[in-house]
């Protein structure tokens, strides 16, 4: 569904809230961004991120790739239109159906990152174009997402051997420097061990042109010196490729998510209740963790603003408790949150909201997941007056 807003469309009281504001032409910029940083760059979109259909297509419009994790993506990859040639998954958990699905598909290529998951491969999709999946350091990410997969250099060797002695065909490797991650560095030592396994694999009689260097992309609508920008990862993606890969990939690919769609995003939000408990001032959303604000659970820092109206004037700063509408006491987004004081009935905007909104949210307890409304063409997210 595709809205035109008016620029008081947020603070118009017959605007339904929770609502999710998504930018189509922020998102074409960013990708626009992603592609002048790293030119020799592949971009394949991690569906995750935002699988709403019209974001995905205007992505893949854009000249995107898709990446899939799921069959229902893989189905809606195939709806829009996508060849399975300009599909990858790295998601190194698959069901035997979905490897059978995108076998069919003619789905490029697949990740494995454990002997099961080869061999499981190997059976169900015979002959396949494989990946190996390295874990490789996740510090300096907000969401680290270090541990549940990934394989050390040895192992991966021993994968991609294993990958051609079961008939499949071994293309390369990847990896994850972690969600949001703020350490550009990452990125260079991850490249710098994927080009020592690269080198033996050569000495073993593979051929590896595939390397995927994952997510990660960081966003900052409040664009703080901490956030790294794209065109600086591009930069040290691109030198250390040239540094420690001397036979260059042939497919260098990218998997942005949040890193495109993220600040193409505002999550508008209403005050529905307001409590004092001892000394904390406490404000209940219509959306919380459950419905559009799960990330904010995990640890990830929200990016707050109050809809501004000139008639409130002037308005203290306080510390408050942001929560949200449901029954369950662990529905509670953030804490030592400093506004301007806010009042039932007035409304916030969360920054940064174009990534894992809807696609965490849920109807627990009978509350609506944001309606997304959707901006662009030529028109943009209007100009709020924040305070």
């Amino acid at each position: 569904m595709n809205n035109v807003l008016s620029d008081s469309v947020v603070s118009d009281p017959l605007t339904p809230t929770p609502a999710l504001v998504i930018d189509f032409d922020q998102i074409v910029s960013a990708y626009n961004r992603f592609q002048h940083a790293m030119p020799e760059g592949l971009i394949y979109y991690a569906m995750k991120a935002n699988a709403n259909p019209e974001v995905v297509r205007v992505i893949v419009g854009a000249g995107s790739g898709l990446e899939i994790a799921s069959a229902p993506e893989l189905d809606l990859a195939l709806r829009l239109g996508l060849s399975g040639e300009r599909i990858i998954c790295s998601n190194p958990i698959k069901s035997p159906a979905f490897i059978k699905r995108m076998h069919e598909a003619g789905v490029y290529a697949m990740v494995v990152d454990s002997t099961y998951e080869t061999e499981k491969v190997a059976h169900h999709a015979p002959g396949s174009r494989v990946y190996v999946r390295l874990a490789v350091d996740n510090t300096g990410s907000v969401l680290p997402l270090a541990g549940k997969f990934g394989v050390d250099r040895d192992q991966a060797l021993h994968l991609i051997d294993l990958a051609r002695e079961l008939g499949l065909r071994p293309i390369g490797l990847t990896f994850h420097v972690g969600s949001q991650c703020l350490a550009p560095q990452n990125w260079v030592n991850a490249i710098k061990a994927s080009s020592e396994i690269w080198r033996k694999t050569h000495g073993r009689g593979h051929d590896l042109y595939f390397l995927d260097i994952g997510g990660g992309f960081p966003v900052g609508h409040h664009h703080t010196a901490s956030i790294p920008t794209i065109e600086t990862i591009g930069a040290l993606v691109n030198q250390a490729i040239e540094e420690h890969m001397p036979e260059a990939p042939a497919m260098l690919v990218l998997e942005p998510g949040r890193g495109l769609v993220g600040e193409a995003g505002l999550l508008v939000t209403e005050v529905i209740g307001k409590a004092s408990r001892g000394t904390d001032t406490w404000l209940y959303l219509d959306a919380g963790v459950f419905n559009g604000l799960m990330e904010t659970y995990e640890g990830f820092p929200p990016v707050v603003r109050v809809v501004g109206n000139a008639s409130n004037g002037h308005r203290p700063p306080n510390l408050v408790t942001l929560a949200g509408p449901t029954c369950d006491s662990c529905d509670v987004i953030a804490r030592h949150v400093m506004l301007p004081e806010v009042h039932i009935g007035d409304r916030l905007v969360f920054l940064d909201a174009g990534a894992y909104t809807n696609e965490y949210a849920s109807n627990f307890n009978g509350f609506s997941i944001p309606e997304l409304i959707a901006v662009g063409h030529g028109a943009s997210i209007p100009q709020i007056e924040l305070v």
